[in-house]
């Protein structure tokens, strides 16, 4: 039986890629989604995320229940690794079904 689920995504910060929505970068901003999973990802576990035609892995470093919304929060980190390509990238930033929030 399948879930929704919203996941929090932090980019690896990369100063040299600049985009018109984040002219200053995305060290303070968090990527929401909500979908639908079959399985509850657990912390330090891969799954496959999208963004447009793109596919990546993250790496879910915390999970908690929020009772406002009845959903589990899943933050995440791409693909655990501090690599991440400049099509990829800006392709995640720009991506309509990711909704940017600041942490400040």
């Amino acid at each position: 039986m399948s879930q929704t689920i919203e996941v929090r995504l932090r980019l690896p910060v990369r100063s040299q890629i600049k985009s018109a929505a984040f002219p200053y970068g995305v060290g303070d901003i968090r990527f929401s989604k909500k979908t639908e999973v079959e399985t509850l990802p657990k912390v330090g576990e891969t799954f496959p995320m999208s963004a447009g035609s793109l596919t990546f892995p993250c790496k879910v470093v915390q999970r908690n229940w929020d009772e406002h919304s009845s959903m589990f929060i899943v933050a995440c980190e791409y693909g655990g690794t501090a690599r991440i390509s400049h099509e990829d990238y800006l392709t995640i930033l720009e991506a309509p079904d990711w909704t940017p929030r600041a942490l400040l």
